[in-house]
């Protein structure tokens, strides 16, 4: 070699200096006879390097790793073979990985191996993670894709497959915006690709959540599905990638759907929902409930609850409920019960025991069965006054026209007789038609949305005087100035109005009764109507029909006014009452709700 030339030294310093990772020479006895280090590669083992020299194996490592190393050591010098080993090694500063060159050196004479280590801890742990990561990308719940900036998915996984019902191969070999991957609104309308989760992520660099749709799978089933798309940025802050995370949402979208169905159905049918905690004993009620009685809440105790019942029907009430706790049988009743508007309805019960989370409940629905009881009480009512009323005008019919015949027969024959019972026939088929036109105008009233629109009361009164007075202009009538303005149909309050002024003149002894009509607002948010008149007052079995709403064999009105009042007034949300005084005669008085102000 010349002097010009580097000499071996030279070289393996310059490459002392240049490697990152420390390197041993150790002999065939397993003894470190030098070691190869530089400033930056630090200690070896965690050890300063110098301290290794002369030591061998067994002083630095446990015996059954020292064992292996040596045989690896052999076996090199023995084959003259490179090899590639993996090891781990439990230091002070916790576990670490190593992956190490063992080459022979020392030319012909081979009597050491070169022992080239390398620090692959963090490797391991990135590999690790990333191990990790893959198996939660494969076994989430989630379905997960990733889509490359250009649009193109890369990744999906398992359950990505099994909501989009494609295998990945399919998935990962389509773009988001292509067509088969329509996607839709709620109301059935195609989502656009600037209104796309994954569009917007890449032109903002902001996640989306929660972003609701549903697709078209290929066997033409639709799948809810919920979104949630999120950015990877590369080191300068541009979006490389979106994860988009797909989660079903078909079955919630289901209950929901059909929790929309129960309360519209409840809100439809006047039904509400309630529990009972047997522990607590109180109440909660549903939606239903509240808009039932009239609240805007409704979690009353059960006595609070109970005495909202009409008193004749609160002990069967909690008698049902008691059996009911007791028994476990469920419960079943009807009952009358006052709203937060003060006016009576008639409810269903029913009601069975439960257990929930440990604790015993009772869970009920209540239904409105009001309309239901006023339609059968309307039909027996109904049916009784006009086959008695029928009835009686039939047999007059009847009665006077044998008795005309006869008449006609008779030798004895007088055109006053035979007018006589003319007129009589005439009369009682008159009452039949007005009683029917009377049934017929009450019907189409009952049958209206009764509590709809709102009129001034002023002019509703000068009608009933104005009609007073031509029908009876032996009646002095009056009205009082008024600004009252109620809520209500027209129609129904206006037969109320005339069926009581007639009553009011049916039993009126005097020939020239005075009858008074006024109306003033009395709050809260009511206006009270009174009809006052002089003269002889209506029957206790017509005021009964008012007061106690009493219909038997024995005890009953003659007609159906008193009924059909009753009937719309509570229809209107209001309420009548008759008071009697032998000195100034009869009144009545109704109260309507008053116009709400908008």
């Amino acid at each position: 070699m010349s002097d010009g030339a580097l000499h071996d030294q030279d070289v393996l310093n310059g490459l002392c200096e240049i490697i990152s990772d420390p390197a041993m020479v150790i002999d065939a006895s397993g003894v470190f006879v030098d070691v190869i280090h530089n400033a930056h590669n630090g200690a070896l083992f965690f050890r300063d390097p110098e301290t290794l020299l002369g030591t061998d194996l067994w002083d630095i490592f446990p015996t059954a790793q020292a064992d292996q190393f040596y045989a690896i050591i052999e076996d090199v010098l023995q084959t003259g073979d490179q090899q590639d080993i993996e090891y781990q090694l439990s230091l002070d500063h916790g576990e670490r990985y190593f992956e190490a060159r063992v080459t022979p050196v020392g030319g012909d004479n081979m009597g050491r191996v070169l022992w080239l280590a390398e620090d692959i801890t963090q490797r391991k742990q990135r590999q690790k993670k990333q191990a990790l990561i893959e198996r939660v990308f494969e076994v989430s719940p989630v379905g997960i894709v990733v889509v490359e900036r250009s649009g193109k998915i890369s990744l999906a996984n398992e359950r990505a497959e099994e909501l989009l019902g494609l295998d990945r191969e399919r998935i990962t070999q389509r773009r988001y915006t292509q067509p088969e991957w329509t996607i839709y609104y709620e109301d059935g309308t195609p989502i656009p690709n600037s209104e796309h989760p994954v569009t917007q992520v890449l032109e903002s660099g902001e996640p989306v959540f929660g972003f609701e749709h549903w697709i078209e799978l290929a066997d033409g089933s639709e799948r809810w599905l919920s979104s949630n798309a999120a950015p990877i940025l590369d080191e300068d802050g541009t979006v490389e990638r979106v994860v988009v995370g797909l989660d079903d949402a078909t079955g919630l979208k289901q209950r929901e759907e059909h929790l929309e169905w129960l309360v519209g159905t409840e809100t439809l049918a006047d039904v509400g929902g309630w529990e009972l905690d047997l522990e607590t004993g109180t109440i909660e009620g549903t939606t239903g409930m509240k808009r039932l009685y009239g609240t805007s809440a409704y979690n009353p105790t059960l006595e609070e609850a109970i005495e909202q019942y009409h008193p004749d029907d609160r002990a069967a009430v909690r008698d049902a409920i008691e059996t009911c706790c007791e028994t476990g049988e469920p419960m079943e009743l009807e009952a009358r019960r006052q709203t937060a508007s003060e006016t009576e309805r008639w409810f269903r019960l029913r009601a069975e025991k439960t257990v929930q989370d440990g604790t015993p409940k009772l869970r009920g629905i209540v239904r409105d069965i009001t309309q239901d009881k006023e339609r059968e009480q309307r039909l027996m009512v109904m049916s009784r006054i006009l086959r008695h009323n029928i009835r009686n005008k039939l047999t007059v019919i009847r009665g006077n026209s044998r008795l005309l015949k006869e008449e006609l027969d008779s030798p004895d024959f007088t055109v006053d007789a035979a007018s006589g019972h003319i007129n009589r026939i005439e009369s009682a088929s008159k009452e039949l038609d007005s009683l029917a036109e009377r049934a017929r105008t009450f019907d189409r009233a009952i049958e209206r949305d009764l509590r709809g629109g709102t009129f001034h009361l002023q002019q509703a009164l000068t009608d009933v005087r104005d009609d007073l007075t031509e029908q009876h202009p032996e009646v002095t009538s009056e009205v009082a100035l008024t600004d009252a303005e109620v809520q209500g149909d027209r129609m129904a309050i206006d037969l109320i109005l005339e069926i009581l002024v007639e009553n009011v003149l049916e039993y009126s002894d005097l020939s020239n009764p005075t009858i008074n009509l006024t109306a003033e607002e009395t709050p809260p948010g009511q206006v009270t109507v009174k009809i006052e008149a002089d003269g002889s007052a209506i029957p206790d079995m017509e005021r009964d029909v008012l007061a106690l709403e009493t219909e038997g064999p024995v005890a009953h009105s003659r007609g159906l006014g008193p009924w059909a009042v009753m009937w719309l007034v509570r229809r209107l949300g209001g309420s009548v009452t008759m008071d009697e005084d032998h000195d100034d005669g009869t009144r009545v008085e109704l109260v309507f709700p008053q116009a709400r102000n908008e």
